[in-house]
């Protein structure tokens, strides 16, 4: 029963998000023995009062700390809409962010902390590349390649639908202190529905005994 709450917690704070501008609360940094924004992802913050999810900046020149708290749009990435992101001003600012699209969502299989913070760089060096250059590692490099590999190929079997983006809503503002914008890789759509079915069907059971 915990476990199907939570599940429709989420499921209530993705539709609250869906729906104009949400608040977010920056939590911090998930790793462990390490703290400040260079360790790179994962973050973590709740949006709109729901559970603590896992986050990646995009932004190199904005920076964050725990408790900061603002108001952000939500953007399904699968939309292409790029009308309130903070980059859309950015020379193919689509592909820029498909290509930030893709590496995050290779955080949910590259578990290593050394790839995912330098997954985070390579995503901070799509978008600022003069500033980002003098902090890249080859790894980084690796993986900002791979993006480019992966964007001339069409990025085959990739669903931005489960890259959602938090962008302040002051979008542009030039404060480095100000909030960034966050990247969110999410769970395929069926597998949150089967997730859901399989739980209700669970507390179906309880029910009946």
């Amino acid at each position: 029963m915990k476990k199907l709450l939570v599940l429709g917690i989420v499921f209530l704070t993705t539709i609250a998000a869906s729906a104009g501008s949400v608040p977010i609360v920056f939590g911090g940094f998930h790793t462990p023995g390490l703290q400040g924004w260079n360790t790179g992802y994962a973050y973590f913050a709740t949006v709109n009062g729901g559970p603590t999810i896992d986050v990646m900046c995009d932004d190199w020149v904005h920076g964050g700390v725990g408790g900061q708290s603002w108001d952000a749009t939500f953007t399904d990435l699968g939309t292409s809409d790029l009308t309130f992101l903070r980059f859309n001003q950015l020379t193919n600012a689509l592909t820029l962010y498909q290509e930030a699209g893709w590496l995050i969502l290779q955080t949910q299989t590259t578990f290593l902390q050394s790839d995912r913070t330098d997954i985070n760089y390579a995503v901070w060096y799509t978008f600022d590349p003069s500033d980002v250059a003098p902090y890249m590692t080859k790894n980084a490099y690796g993986w900002v390649n791979q993006a480019l590999a992966e964007a001339n190929a069409g990025f085959p079997g990739v669903n931005f639908h489960n890259v959602w983006i938090y962008t302040p809503t002051n979008q542009y503002d030039p404060d480095p202190t100000g909030p960034q914008e966050l990247l969110r890789a999410v769970p395929e759509p069926t597998t949150l529905a089967l997730l859901a079915g399989g739980l209700l069907g669970l507390w179906g059971r309880r029910k009946l005994r």
